[in-house]
């Protein structure tokens, strides 16, 4: 609705096929995603649910890819990548630097 102003309205679908595609398109796929994701994260821990939804555009780049044969550039290549291995790194319990325990703390201070 905010972009609104700026659309182009002069390549609107005519005929009444096109409009039932982007109908189909928006209300069944983009509903059922929504069902189905918004359903699974009441099930699944918080680092989970996550990680899934950073997932979610590397799968939607891959289908590109795969269904339409879009090219990637390499940068489009090195998100993806990095995207999965923080993802794959919270679900591993990864971590850049070593914590320290509260008793550690309490004896830097004295």
């Amino acid at each position: 609705v905010m972009l609104a102003p700026f659309a182009s309205l002069s390549h609107l679908p005519a005929d009444v096929w096109s409009w039932s595609m982007l109908a189909t398109l928006g209300v069944v796929h983009t509903g059922l995603m929504y069902i189905l994701m918004y359903g699974a994260i009441q099930k699944l821990p918080t680092h989970l649910q996550g990680s899934l939804s950073f997932i979610y555009p590397v799968v939607a780049i891959l289908v590109d890819v795969v269904a339409f044969g879009h090219r990637l550039h390499p940068a489009q290549i090195v998100g993806a990548a990095a995207i999965l291995v923080a993802a794959a790194g919270m679900n591993l319990g990864w971590t850049l630097w070593k914590s320290k325990t509260p008793a550690e703390s309490t004896q830097a201070i004295k």
